[in-house]
């Protein structure tokens, strides 16, 4: 990937909601309203919905009433979105609070240590609390989503296999999902290391592997977890990396340098995750590879290009596909190749627009006023 390929990843993530969040500017709801989590196609709120709820926050007298799980998870995903996937200080002392409340209300209910889960997530603390609200319920369907997490945590086949198949039948991923999930898969070698960076290019991998027994061959490892020492060591004994575990920070680099495996990371990655590694990052597709060694990703992008299923209702997720095409869109014209790149502009533009990502082009350079 030139410098120039390079620059343009950063105004394209820049411009991205990533794949953890739910749609962008979306509200905290009130209670009794129904939250849907971004894999389950958050982003399609109603537009006179979304609206009537732009730009509202809940006041202090709210604050005291408004202790309900459903409005802590609507607040937490809320600030995921608008913030790319980082809860700042701020939203993190406002869900803290109603967290704070609804276990005072409510002490050591199912609730209440869900609630403690959202707060304490991605720490082991997160899935003590994990434990004790299916002590208190394990059939409820919000533990589904959490359940997926820990047994990927654990790296637990059996575990996996299980909560992979109740989220299939329970979990209510967007349809569009699973279309996006296929084209990450073919966007990988055997044998791969794929990074996800949250729920919604996770789960539905998880499903199309352990249920459908897609791909079984590539492993699966979520961004979020790297924090944990153990999931940390795990993932390093199961890709037969040599040397010592490397630390959260830079364990994508050290592990790619410590196993013959390939790697690959997710192309819903933030700017933060992203900017240690973006020297080295090559565009094969959904994916980018991690290497050292200079990787030729422009034959491998035109064989799977006209075969991705490029769905343009998987909310966030739909504008990763302008980076593979924008690539081969500059490498086209790089080589003055005008019939092609006529072509792929003029399927870009309408890419764009469909998903709202027109000036992000614009700013890139990619598409011309």
């Amino acid at each position: 990937m030139t410098h120039r390929w390079i620059s343009l990843l950063s105004i394209l993530v820049a411009a991205h909601a990533l794949g953890q969040t739910e749609a962008p500017r979306t509200a905290p709801m009130q209670q009794g309203t129904t939250v849907r989590d971004g894999f389950q196609g958050g982003w399609s709120v109603a537009t006179g919905q979304l609206a009537k709820a732009e730009e509202k926050e809940l006041d202090d007298a709210e604050l005291e009433v408004a202790f309900g799980l459903d409005v802590i998870r609507s607040e937490r995903n809320a600030s995921l979105a608008r913030n790319q996937g980082v809860i700042p200080q701020s939203d993190q002392g406002r869900i803290q609070a109603l967290s704070d409340e609804l276990n005072r209300r409510q002490p050591d209910s199912f609730d209440a240590h869900m609630a403690n889960y959202y707060t304490a997530f991605p720490t082991p603390t997160a899935f003590q609390e994990l434990d004790l609200a299916i002590a208190r319920d394990r059939d409820r369907a919000e533990l589904v989503a959490p359940r997926l997490v820990n047994a990927v945590r654990t790296d637990n086949t059996t575990e996996l296999t299980l909560r992979a198949k109740d989220m299939r039948d329970r979990g209510g991923i967007a349809p569009p999902l699973y279309l996006v999930a296929n084209d990450i898969l073919a966007s990988t070698e055997p044998g791969a290391i794929f990074f996800a960076a949250g729920d919604m290019d996770l789960f539905p991998l998880l499903v199309e592997q352990f249920v459908r027994g897609k791909r079984k061959d590539l492993l699966v490892v979520d961004l979020r977890l790297l924090g944990d020492p153990s999931y940390r060591l795990r993932i390093w004994e199961r890709t037969k990396a040599s040397g010592k575990v490397a630390p959260a920070d830079q364990f994508v680099q050290d592990l790619a340098s410590a196993t013959v495996r390939p790697v690959y990371v997710s192309l819903a990655l933030g700017q933060k995750e992203l900017a240690p590694l973006k020297e080295k990052l090559y565009t094969t597709g959904l994916a980018m590879r991690y290497s050292t060694i200079p990787i030729d990703n422009i034959p491998l992008l035109e064989s799977r290009w006209a075969a991705f299923r490029k769905p343009m209702d998987a909310g966030p997720l739909s504008q990763n596909y302008l980076l593979p095409g924008s690539v081969l869109l500059l490498h086209y014209r790089a080589i003055g190749d005008e019939p092609r790149a006529s072509r792929l502009e003029y399927e870009l533009r309408d890419l764009a627009q469909r998903v709202g990502a027109t000036n992000a082009l614009f700013r890139s350079g990619v598409l011309a006023h």
